[in-house]
């Protein structure tokens, strides 16, 4: 019973090892390859000439490694094809042919960037031409304002002493005004006291002569009476 059991176990021991060195190495995660230069290969359903073509593929395609083996290669292409290619047609560094076509499309970009900079350059002489063109101007329009800012000082400082004589004779004016509403105060006062003397004069002048009258009338009348008696 024993010797069952370490016979089980011996046969056991060799399946597994069996299993193990003829599973298909698996790599730990994807790797992506590139088809070697100068190249088209072929994309088949199984390890070898035999089996049908998927897909072909050119220098630069990149495939995702989903299983490695000796020779062979279980690959996805880009558009989702999955297959097996030949090893030695595949390799991790960028093709020679893609590596020149991006370095030629960097260079062309440069080049554009550089004649847009000269262009650029250009623009900005030819403005700064025209600034200094435009600055040269200002200059002469600055040189004409200040000179025109100084005849209108000259102006405004002959207007101020021009104002200071109105004011003078403003001042004078409103005095003389002033002199005048006096005067025609006193001379209206002066009227109406020459007024009140005259009417003043007049009364006493009629009292004066009603009294010379009435005085005379009563002579009169006391004369005619006297004459009147040594008559009789």
């Amino acid at each position: 019973m024993y010797e069952g059991g370490k016979i089980n176990y011996l046969l056991g021991l060799c399946c597994l090892l069996v299993c193990v060195f003829a599973a298909p190495a698996v790599p730990a995660a994807a790797d992506t390859l590139y088809v070697s230069d100068q190249l088209v290969i072929t994309l088949r359903q199984g390890k070898g000439t035999q089996y049908k073509i998927l897909k072909s593929l050119k220098t630069g395609d990149p495939v995702e490694v989903l299983e490695e083996g000796e020779r062979y290669l279980k690959v996805r292409a880009r558009g989702g094809e999955e297959g097996y290619v030949l090893k030695q047609y595949l390799s991790r560094e960028t093709p020679k042919s893609k590596v020149i076509s991006r370095l030629e499309k960097e260079q062309q970009r440069l080049k554009d960037e550089l004649a847009k900079a000269r262009q650029r350059g250009d623009e900005l002489t030819a403005q700064s031409r025209d600034s200094g063109a435009r600055a040269k101007g200002l200059e002469q329009s600055l040189g004409q304002k200040e000179k025109d800012l100084g005849t209108l000082r000259e102006q405004f400082e002959a207007l101020q002493r021009k104002s200071a004589d109105v004011v003078r004779i403003s001042e004078e004016r409103d005095s003389l005004e002033t002199e005048n509403t006096r005067l025609q105060v006193e001379a209206q006062s002066l009227r109406s006291e020459n007024e009140t003397l005259l009417r003043t004069g007049m009364i006493k002048w009629f009292l004066a002569g009603g009294g010379v009258f009435f005085i005379g009338w009563v002579v009169g009348k006391v004369s005619r009476k006297k004459r009147r008696g040594s008559f009789s």
